[in-house]
Parts: structure tokens; C-alpha cells; sequence
């Protein structure tokens, strides 16, 4: 196959997808937009800003191993943006695999990431491809910070916090019902604990609000940091300013524990479906980063040093698709530093993702040493 279209944006019918393929015609990169319902591809590239002057394919086709593998023969990168990624993840890692190319995607759940880890760091290591979850605003953004504190020698503990505007897309909503449902692990010791459950406390705002927070599926950091010898203990604790979304969290888990983890998956997810539905029936209206914006903040600590970052950001969707579009642009370009398993930063470096994310207006940090 030509290389003229190196990039596969897969779930291009979706608002995720669309994101990415506006900032992938930014940067000049072409690309296909693909998924399984051409009409609706169609219609999602034709809502893309500028979009008659990038440079794409369309191409409809079954979410199959096979099909997927014949698609992205003898291209650079796959850009996944079809959540729930425990659903329909494994599809499209293997056809990457396959056909030996690199695979970003934007997910949430922490599950996947550590299935990842565990199954495919060595196999997209042999192949000299990467393997990237999480390159999004959850939770690409808060590994930024947390690497500005691990900049200062002596930090060996990560406490993160991350305080949101919340306007989840279907799929996003389908994610954190699903994530509700599995284990989840934070980094104690150099060691990966399971939760007990959801875990709750107040977080406290810069501007002094009290907010309840949750570890919101334990988020992919600790995995990340768990492969980093220098860092002992990492947790991070979630707060949405619409606070009715952490009492959901909480009324899932009862139901799973009561009713929910007895029923066949085969019935169970048309089930969260609906549910996910009643919370997002719809693709969002597009966010205004007015209103959007979210803080992510991370305290570094060792024996006698103390750092703390401090990062605004709006609209976490934009963010997430210049995260796709970046990488998936210099994957184009270049030799990758690393291959297997890597977070955002370890493939593209804190600083230059920073870079990017200022460039656009999409968020500004602050690193200040406390101790």
C-alpha cells in the first residue's frame, strides 16, 4: 500500500475522532478516516474545520482483526479512539501488531493499560513499534506534571489530584461504567495495591473550594510509574465539579457488588449501554474552553525535597486530539526514542508535549520547589 496516508484514525465517526483529524490537518498529515458506518464518517469529516485542505481517505470496514490488518498494512500509525478499549481494544492492537505499525489510543482505563503492559510490551518491542494508552487529556496531561516533579533529584512520591468540567461522549460514559466495574491499583512501596473499592476524600481547589473526590478507576498513572525505580509511592484522586458524578460512581459499585457482577456480559453491557446513554445520549455539543477547563496538579516529595506542579487546561477533548495528532506526527517523521509499552511522556518527552499543548493555548503549568 502507498504511504501517502500514513495515519488511520480509527472511530472517525465519533466527536474523539473528529478532534484528531482536525488537529492531524493542522499539522499537515494525511490520513484515513475509517470506522464500520461510512455515512456517518462521512458526515463526522465533514464537520472538520478546514477539512478541504487535508488530505484523506474514507474507508468503512468490519471491527475485525483481518480487516483491520489489511487496512493498516504499510502504514505508520493507528490513532484508536473506540472505547470502551476492554471491548473493542483488542481487535485493533493486534491488527497494529501485525502489520507492524505504532498504536496510540485515549483511554481511561486503567485496566487496559496494565493488559497492555503485561501482554504486548514485548511483542510491539520485538516489531520496534510503540505501544501508547492514554496519549489524551486523561491522563497524558497530569503525566506531564507529575515528570516537571520528577525533575528534581530526590522525588520519590507522587500524590496527584485532577479537578474537572465533565461532558463525556457516549463512549466516554460507557468507559467510566465500565471502569467502575474492575479493579483498580494504585503504586505503594514500588508495589501496585488493589482498592478496596472506590475510595472517596475531599480535595481542596486553589481557590479554597472543598470538592469529594474519587480515584476514578485508579487512572493510568500508577502503572506508568509503577516501571520507574525512582518512584516509590503514586496515587491520584479525581474531582468533577459536577459532584452528582461521583455519587453515580458510588451507586454503580453498590449495584455491581449486589446484582451486577452475576450477570453474563453478553447481557449485562446492553445493560450499561442504557445507562451510559442516560448520562451522554448524544455526541457532545463542542466544548467552549470558556467553561471547559480543568486542574491538574502533582506534589513531589522525597526525605528532604518537596515540589509541586500546577497545570491549567480547557477543553480536554481538543487536548486529547492535539495529544493524537502530535504523536502521531512525529511517529511519522522520525525514528520513535523507545518501542514496546511507553506512557505519552516516555515516547515524546514532558517538555515537548508541554510545548505542544502551550502552542495552542491549551494549558500553562507552574513548577515551584516548595522544600
Amino acid at each position: 500500500m502507498t504511504d501517502n496516508y500514513p495515519v488511520v484514525v480509527y472511530g472517525a465517526s465519533g466527536y474523539t475522532g473528529r478532534l484528531v483529524m482536525e488537529h492531524l490537518r493542522e499539522l499537515g498529515i494525511s490520513f484515513i478516516a475509517t470506522g464500520r458506518n461510512r455515512e456517518k464518517i462521512e458526515k463526522s469529516v465533514a464537520m472538520v474545520p478546514g477539512i478541504e485542505s487535508a488530505r484523506y481517505q474514507i474507508v468503512a470496514l468490519d471491527h475485525t482483526v483481518e480487516a483491520l490488518t489489511n487496512l493498516l498494512a504499510g502504514r505508520k500509525v493507528v490513532c484508536n479512539t473506540v472505547g470502551p478499549f476492554n471491548r473493542f481494544g483488542r481487535e485493533v492492537v493486534a491488527a497494529a501488531y501485525n502489520a507492524k505499525v505504532h498504536y496510540l489510543d485515549t483511554t481511561g482505563e486503567q485496566h487496559w493499560v496494565v493488559e497492555l503492559m503485561r501482554e504486548w510490551d514485548e511483542k510491539f518491542r520485538e516489531i520496534g513499534c510503540l505501544i501508547v494508552p492514554s496519549m489524551s487529556y486523561m491522563y497524558g496531561l497530569s503525566e506531564v506534571g507529575a515528570r516537571f516533579c520528577m525533575d528534581t533529584p530526590g522525588v520519590d512520591s507522587l500524590d496527584m489530584t485532577g479537578i474537572a468540567v465533565a461532558v463525556p461522549t457516549v463512549a466516554s460514559a460507557q468507559t467510566i461504567l465500565d471502569a467502575v466495574r474492575q479493579p483498580s491499583v494504585y503504586l505503594k512501596d514500588h508495589q501496585l495495591v488493589q482498592y478496596a473499592g472506590v475510595e472517596t476524600c475531599d480535595l481542596t481547589t486553589p481557590s479554597g473550594r472543598v470538592l469529594r473526590a474519587s480515584q476514578w478507576g485508579g487512572t493510568s498513572n500508577p502503572v506508568w510509574f509503577s516501571r520507574d525505580g525512582r518512584v516509590r509511592n503514586c496515587k491520584m484522586m479525581i474531582a468533577m465539579w459536577n459532584q452528582e458524578l461521583y455519587k453515580k460512581e458510588l451507586e454503580l459499585e453498590r449495584a455491581n457488588k449486589v446484582s451486577l457482577q452475576w450477570i453474563p456480559e453478553e447481557k449485562l453491557n446492553p445493560m450499561m449501554d442504557a445507562m451510559a446513554t442516560s448520562i451522554a445520549p448524544a455526541t457532545p455539543p463542542r466544548e467552549s474552553r470558556y467553561v471547559h477547563r480543568a486542574i491538574d496538579v502533582c506534589v513531589g516529595t522525597g526525605s528532604m525535597v518537596m515540589v509541586k506542579s500546577t497545570m491549567i487546561s480547557n477543553g480536554g477533548y481538543y487536548s486529547t486530539g492535539l495529544m493524537q495528532a502530535y504523536g502521531a506526527a512525529r511517529l511519522c517523521r522520525e525514528i520513535p526514542r523507545v518501542a514496546g509499552f511507553a506512557s505519552p511522556c516516555e515516547a515524546f518527552d514532558h517538555k515537548q508535549l508541554m510545548a505542544a499543548m502551550e502552542s495552542y493555548g491549551y494549558a500553562g503549568i507552574k513548577v515551584e520547589r516548595l522544600v
